[in-house]
C-alpha cells in the first residue's frame, strides 16, 4: 500500500538518523564505552557528601561540583524533587539540606535556608523521612536509632530454617540490608557526626536511650557480623564497591568501619576511588551528577545495535571496539552460584546480572557473531533458565515474588523487596528470542510468556512497564512481543493497545508520560511531548502498522505514525533530543531515572523502524 511521506519529507528523516549517528560515534569513549550519565537527581549527589564527610574525607574538588549542582537545583519554595512539576520530595529535601548544613554552603543570602526548613516542617519533619534517608541521618548522629525498625526480625534472613532468607530479596535491595543491619544492630554513629540538624528534630530524651549496645544485642550483633561479612566478601567487586551501587557502597563502609577496619584501609580506600569515578561533568552543559551506578554496558549495546541497524557497518574500528568491551564485560565465571553468561548494568557490575542487560548485549553482539558462538550460547542459556514459573521473565531475579515481604517494616518503598515478573522484561526477551530465530512461537516457553502477558494486559489495553516511564513503555515492549509471536493486528490484545495508543498520542503527534504514573496506577500525561516516549508510541505503531493488513487499519497507523515521525522531526537540535522528564524507574515514588543515552538512541531506532516500514528502506535486519 503506498503511503504518502511525512509532512517535512523523507530527506529529512535520513538526514535526522544520519546526523544522530555521527553524534554517537563521536561519543564514544577510547575503551569502546559509551558512558552517557545515569541521572537519578539531586539524592545520589546529597548522599555521597554527606557520605564524605561522615567517613573523614575531605576533596573539594569532589565535593564542590555537587554542593553546587544541590543549590542550582533548589526549588523557589525551598524543597528539591525527584521530577520537574512535582511537589517536592522529603526525603530528597532532608538529604541536600544536610549536606548543605554540613559543608556550610549555603549561599550568602539566608533566604533558601530558610525556605528550605519551613518547608521540611510543612511536610511533616525529619521524622517522615524514608528509611534509606534516616539510616545516614542516625550514621550521622542526627537522630536516635529508635526512630528506625528494629533490626532484630531481620537477623532471621540469616538463620537456619526461617521462613525467609536474603536470597528472597531483590538484588537491588538485598545489597543493601547487610550494612543496615550491621549498623542497626551496633547502632552506630561515624567519629565525624557533626549534629547539625538539632533545629529540625523533633526529639524526646528518652527516644536517645541508651545508644550503647546491650550484652545480648552485642552478642546477636556479633553473630550476625560474621555472616554479613561473608555476603560481602562474596558480593563485593574488585573495586570494593557493591553491585556498583553508591548507596549499598556506602553503607557498606560504615558497617566495616562499625566492624573495626579503619576508613584508610585500602579496601575502603578503593571504594572511596571507585565512587569517584561515578562523579559526571558534562563539558558541554556543565551539568554535574554523581550516578548512583554508572551505565556503561547498557548505553553501549543500545548504541552499537542502532548503529548496526543504520547500516554501519561491522567491520568499523568504533563497532569492533564496541564488541570487545562487551565480550569482556561477559559475566562466565561467577562465584555466587547463580547461573552464568548473563551481562550486568554497569562496567565494575561483576556478579550481578540481569536479564535485560543481557537481551541488549545479546542483540547488539549477533550482529558481529554467528549463533552458535561461546558468548551467544552462554547468554541465551543464561536468559532461559531465568524464565520464572509464571511464565514471564524479571529483571534480576528468578522467582523472586514473596509478595509479603514488601510489607516488612523497614521497606518503606514500592517494589523494592520482590522482582516478579514484568511486562517490560518479559516483553523484550520474548521478541529477542523469536526475532533472533532463537525459538519459534510455537515453543513452549514462548507459550507461556505470551499467555503471560495477554492475562497481564489492564482493562484499558496498556502494559504496566516496571523499568521505563511506565503505561508507554510497557506497552511499547509487550506489543514487540506479541507482534513477533505473530499475533495479527485483529487479535483482541492488539486492538485495545491500539486503540490505547491512539488514546494518549497528544493532538502535535508527540507521546510524554509523567513518571508519577507508577504510583498514580493509571496514565499520566505530561505537560509536553517527550523525544524518548515519542520515539516508543512511534515504534509502537509501526510495529502495529507491520503486522496488519487491513487497509483502514494501517491507513489509521500511518497517521498517527506520521504525526509522531514529523514531531521528532521539528524538535531535533543540531545536538540532538532531549528530554525534560525522567525516562526511566529506579524505585517508584522515590528514585527515577534520567538516561542520558536515551533520546541518543530510541528516535533514531524509531525512524530507522519507519523507514524499513514506510519507506521500504533495508538496512539490515531490525526490530
Amino acid at each position: 500500500m503506498k503511503m504518502a511521506y511525512p509532512r517535512i519529507g523523507c530527506e529529512d528523516v535520513d538526514a535526522a538518523v544520519k546526523a544522530a549517528c555521527v553524534q554517537l560515534l563521536q561519543h564514544q569513549g577510547a575503551d569502546g564505552a559509551w558512558t552517557d550519565c545515569f541521572d537519578t537527581g539531586m539524592m545520589p549527589n546529597a548522599q555521597t557528601v554527606i557520605s564524605l564527610y561522615l567517613i573523614g574525607y575531605r576533596d573539594v574538588t569532589w565535593t564542590a561540583p555537587l554542593v553546587g549542582a544541590i543549590r542550582k537545583h533548589q526549588r523557589e519554595d525551598g524543597s528539591w524533587g525527584l521530577f520537574p512539576g512535582d511537589a517536592g520530595d522529603l526525603s530528597t529535601t532532608v538529604e541536600c539540606f544536610y549536606a548543605l548544613e554540613l559543608m556550610k554552603a549555603w549561599a550568602l543570602d539566608d533566604a533558601p535556608r530558610v525556605r528550605a526548613k519551613a518547608w521540611i516542617a510543612r511536610h511533616g519533619g525529619v521524622r517522615r523521612c524514608r528509611n534509606l534517608t534516616k539510616m545516614f541521618l542516625a550514621v550521622g548522629g542526627e537522630i536516635p536509632w529508635s526512630w528506625l525498625p528494629s533490626p532484630w526480625l531481620y537477623t532471621l534472613m540469616f538463620m537456619k530454617g526461617s521462613p525467609f532468607s536474603i536470597e528472597d530479596i531483590a538484588t537491588f535491595t538485598r545489597v543493601h540490608v547487610p550494612a543496615m543491619l550491621v549498623l542497626s544492630l551496633y547502632r552506630y554513629r561515624s567519629r565525624y557526626a557533626a549534629c547539625v540538624l538539632r533545629e529540625l528534630v523533633n526529639c524526646d530524651e528518652r527516644e536517645w536511650g541508651d545508644e550503647r549496645p546491650s550484652p545480648m544485642r552485642t552478642k546477636l550483633a556479633s553473630w550476625c557480623a560474621e555472616r554479613c561479612l561473608e555476603f560481602l566478601r562474596t558480593h563485593m567487586g574488585q573495586d570494593g564497591t557493591l553491585a556498583g551501587y553508591h548507596s549499598s557502597t556506602w553503607l557498606s563502609l560504615f558497617a566495616l568501619h562499625a566492624l573495626g577496619i579503619d576508613f584508610d584501609a585500602p579496601i575502603i580506600r578503593c571504594a572511596i576511588a571507585s565512587m569517584r569515578q561515578n562523579l559526571v561533568v558534562e563539558e558541554h552543559s556543565g551539568y554535574v551528577h554523581q550516578q548512583t551506578t554508572n551505565a556503561h554496558i547498557w548505553n553501549t549495546a543500545l548504541a552499537c545495535r542502532v548503529l548496526l541497524d543504520a547500516g554501519i557497518p561491522e567491520s568499523h574500528p568504533q563497532l569492533q571496539k564496541a564488541k570487545s568491551y562487551l565480550l569482556a564485560k561477559q559475566q562466565v565465571e561467577r562465584t555466587t552460584g547463580r547461573p552464568d553468561g548473563g551481562w550486568g548494568f554497569s562496567s565494575n557490575n561483576e556478579n550481578h546480572p540481569d536479564c535485560d542487560d543481557t537481551v541488549a548485549c545479546l542483540d547488539a553482539l549477533r550482529g558481529f557473531m554467528q549463533s552458535s558462538s561461546t558468548p551467544i550460547n552462554k547468554g541465551v542459556s543464561f536468559l532461559l533458565s531465568m524464565q520464572n514459573r509464571d511464565g514471564g521473565w524479571s529483571a534480576f531475579e528468578h522467582n523472586c515474588d514473596k509478595r509479603w515481604l514488601e510489607r516488612l517494616p523497614a521497606n518503606d518503598m514500592h517494589r523494592a523487596m520482590c522482582d516478579p515478573s514484568t511486562a517490560d522484561i518479559t516483553g523484550r526477551v520474548v521478541a529477542f528470542l523469536l526475532r533472533r530465530r532463537v525459538l519459534n512461537s510455537t515453543d513452549s516457553s514462548i507459550k507461556r510468556a505470551i499467555s503471560w502477558l495477554q492475562a497481564n494486559q489492564l482493562r484499558d489495553g496498556s502494559w504496566y512497564g516496571r523499568w521505563g516511564t511506565t503505561y508507554l513503555y510497557g506497552t511499547w515492549c509487550a506489543v514487540q512481543a506479541l507482534v513477533a509471536a505473530n499475533l495479527p493486528a485483529s487479535s483482541p490484545s492488539l486492538m485495545r493497545a491500539l486503540r490505547w495508543l491512539l488514546s494518549v498520542q497528544r493532538a502535535d503527534g508527540s507521546f510524554g508520560e509523567l513518571c508519577e504514573s507508577d504510583m498514580l496506577g493509571r496514565y499520566s500525561s505530561a505537560f509536553t511531548g517527550q523525544p524518548t516516549q515519542t520515539a516508543w508510541g512511534l515504534d509502537t505503531l509501526l510495529h502495529l502498522y507491520d503486522c496488519t493488513a487491513d487497509t483502514a487499519v494501517k491507513s489509521a497507523i500511518y497517521r498517527s505514525a506520521s504525526m509522531a515521525v514529523d514531531w521528532l522531526l521539528d524538535h531535533r537540535t543540531a545536538d540532538g533530543w532531549f528530554d525534560t522528564c525522567p525516562n526511566g524507574s529506579a524505585f517508584p515514588g522515590a528514585l527515577y531515572i534520567t538516561y542520558h543515552i536515551y533520546p541518543k538512541v530510541w528516535p533514531t531506532s524509531a525512524l530507522l523502524h519507519f523507514q524499513r516500514s514506510i519507506e521500504g528502506k533495508n538496512f539490515r535486519e531490525g526490530g
